[in-house]
């Protein structure tokens, strides 16, 4: 040891530091998201957590929380180390009337694991406290709260607080009297971001309004509005609980302020759960690394210019090193694969980073051998089983590409290269891939209640009711927003459809099966293909007649899917007269005669909402029109469904019912689409009003 350098044993020690994982959540899906009291899940008109009721003078008092529903490391015992987090949300405070009595705001907070809401703590307690916990060490709560009402300790109604174990705020910043955009019980959208550095125990706030409630693309401001020094690690335990909640008060009038969080995404940094020097076990004589390194005449934490300079070039080594091994071995792979390695190398070095794969001895024992009476349905490239994999006893859906398809091969590889890459609620999630034994398999989660179309159109199920049909219509709609407008690439499906939304045991809709799906760039020429791409009757005039694909063409598709769910009628019914057996041109008829409500589902026995029915129908008709550029993104599509903006009119000059909305139809190409709908069965479902 006596010529061995300190700055070597630096090196050394970094490949004995471990480190405690990170954590990154996002909501929605509400997946692991917990509630307590009076919290909720809101599905409709728009995904939401609500953390208080809308109460009345009769029950005046409501408090709530919602919390992430596993621990998060905050910071380790033996190294002593704190993590980094930022949480990023977007949240509405509103209020129904001047006459209704406010509540007390809502808080994002930090407490220990096994924390709830303690009982009496509606009112100011803001849910985290009460009268006998506030102001105690063992609360072990930070929270950032944004108030909405002036207790005796404020100094305003309007105003952002860091309280720890108390809901007498240690540092607020007061948002403005006399703004009514800078109010945050005003009912607009607010994104507000906290970040914390465990460093320099520095808990930053940023807040922004953001009136149009897109936070997809929204920036954080770049000057915090709140900042405050805290070392978590003197207050909170190692392991805490995230979360919000809300509290309204006591009064005499009817309280409504409601509390709403629509979007949370939390991300924390791992943190090093040792330190080197505590793991470097001592000499015999009991010598540590303070002896060692005097020994050598250098203190350790203080290394000498030489010593930093050693260090920096035996990174630089260590980097040339392994860039060459990266050269070497992408060379090595290159040379293999020219080898007689099998045909499906290209496609495994193409799928190494995507969802697993699966061996086919697996995936045959799981559908045994895929059984014709596990089968789920069969498609234009092959069929679909319903599998249990060895081992695991997952269940699972198995789609096996047809043996000499070519165009199903492309599928097979369009499948697994573009929806690999997605993650949303509302589409399927691809588990895993098989090609072997001449095989091409590709392998789903399993949704047990089946695809829209049979809900709709199988008379010997259960039809849904219209608070499913409207939750389904905004579910689709959400994917495709999803595709065509969040992601670094636009994706176009090109083939929207009810048989390929498929409906979970909650009867939430996912849209499925990529195989003719594109990419294309944001704002850029339609692309081309050789042949048309989709379903006759969902497909849009342009892609039949000149195979252009655009996101315009899935719009006109979506349209199609929106008139099915909301009139039970296929998009082709031959057995009508050649002018009603298309969906759109018969509702177009019936909207300019002002009987658009006469198109809905007689299944429904007039059980429905007829705003919502209406926002759907004008929405399938404004989708469907002939020009693409006319037809509205879906974005806006969503805005409408969800009732953010006025209803639009359908422009009477866009349509021209001289022509069709689709190629001419051959009766034997459309097979299916010639199935009229069900027969009328009556519900027991009730008339539900929007709000």
């Amino acid at each position: 040891m006596g010529n061995f350098h300190p700055a070597m044993l630096c090196l050394l020690l970094l490949f004995f530091v471990g480190f405690a994982g990170s954590v990154n959540f996002n909501f929605p899906p509400q997946t692991d998201i917990r509630f307590y009291r009076d919290a909720s899940f809101q599905r409709t008109p728009q995904d939401a957590i609500m953390l208080t009721r809308n109460i009345t003078n009769l029950h005046p008092e409501s408090y709530g929380c919602a919390a992430y529903d596993k621990p998060i490391p905050i910071w380790n015992n033996v190294s002593n180390a704190v993590a980094n987090f930022t949480t990023h949300f977007q949240f509405v405070i509103g209020k129904a009337n001047n006459n209704s009595s406010p509540g007390s705001g809502l808080a994002v907070f930090m407490a220990p694991f096994d924390f709830q809401p303690p009982s009496a703590s509606s009112g100011w307690w803001l849910g985290l406290f009460n009268g006998s916990t506030d102001k105690a060490p063992s609360n072990q709560i930070v929270a950032i709260e944004f108030d909405t009402f002036k207790d005796h300790f404020d100094e305003d109604d309007n105003h952002i607080g860091i309280d720890i174990n108390s809901i007498v705020s240690v540092d607020k910043i007061p948002l403005g009297k006399n703004s009514e955009n800078q109010s945050l019980k005003n009912g607009l959208y607010w994104d507000a971001w906290v970040e914390y550095n465990g460093r320099t125990n520095w808990l930053e706030v940023f807040l922004l309004s953001n009136p149009s409630g897109n936070s997809n693309n929204i920036s954080k401001p770049e000057t915090p509005i709140l900042g405050f020094n805290i070392n978590l690690r003197e207050i909170l335990p190692e392991n805490v609980r995230v979360g919000f909640s809300s509290s309204t008060g006591s009064s005499q009038l009817p309280t409504s302020e409601s509390h709403k969080v629509y979007t949370w995404n939390f991300t924390s940094s791992e943190i090093p759960s040792s330190s080197p020097m505590q793991d470097v076990p001592s000499s015999k004589t009991g010598q540590n690394i303070s002896s060692l390194s005097s020994k050598t005449g250098q203190n350790i934490s203080s290394l000498s210019r030489t010593n930093a300079i050693f260090i920096a070039l035996s990174i630089c080594l260590l980097a040339v090193c392994g860039f060459s091994f990266v050269l070497w071995y992408c060379y090595f792979k290159t040379r293999q694969n020219r080898g007689p390695r099998g045909r499906y190398v290209e496609l495994e070095e193409q799928f190494a980073q995507r969802p697993r794969s699966f061996s086919y001895a697996d995936l045959s024992t799981a559908t045994h051998s895929f059984s014709e009476n596990l089968k789920l349905g069969e498609g234009g490239f092959g069929g679909v089983y319903r599998g249990i994999l060895p081992g695991t006893n997952e269940v699972v859906a198995v789609k096996r590409i047809s043996h000499g398809s070519r165009q199903g091969k492309r599928e097979y590889v369009s499948e697994v290269t573009i929806i690999s890459r997605l993650r949303h609620r509302n589409l399927i999630q691809l588990l895993g891939w098989c090609h072997e034994s001449s095989e091409l398999l590709l392998v789903y989660e399993f949704l047990p209640n089946g695809s829209l179309d049979k809900h709709l159109f199988d008379e010997e199920k259960e039809p849904l009711d219209w608070d499913q049909r409207y939750k389904i219509s905004c579910d689709i709609a959400s994917a495709l927003v999803y595709l065509h407008d969040e992601l670094d690439n636009c994706i176009v499906h090109r083939d929207v459809k009810t048989s390929n939304v498929i409906l979970d045991s909650s009867l939430n809709a996912k849209l499925g099966d990529f195989g003719l799906a594109r990419i294309v760039k944001h704002d850029g020429p339609a692309s081309h293909t050789t042949s048309p791409g989709g379903t006759l009757g969902y497909l849009a005039p342009e892609c039949a007649v000149a195979g252009k694909t655009s996101p315009e063409s899935d719009v006109f598709s979506f349209g199609v899917v929106a008139l099915e769910i909301a009139c039970g009628r296929r998009p082709v019914d031959l057995r009508l007269s050649e002018h009603n057996c298309r969906v759109v041109e018969w509702v177009w008829d019936l909207y300019k005669q002002g009987k658009l409500l006469d198109a809905a589902d007689k299944r429904l026995g007039g059980n429905f909402n007829e705003e919502e029915m209406q926002r759907l129908m004008v929405v399938g008709l404004l989708c469907c029109q002939q020009e693409p550029k006319a037809r509205p993104e879906m974005r806006y599509v969503m805005k409408i469904l969800r009732f953010d903006v006025e209803l639009p009119s359908v422009p009477l000059c866009l349509y021209d019912t001289s022509k069709t909305f689709s190629p001419p139809l051959d009766p034997v190409s459309i097979g299916a689409a010639s199935v009229s709908s069900s027969s009328n069965r009556n519900t027991s479902r009730s008339l539900r009003s929007m709000h």
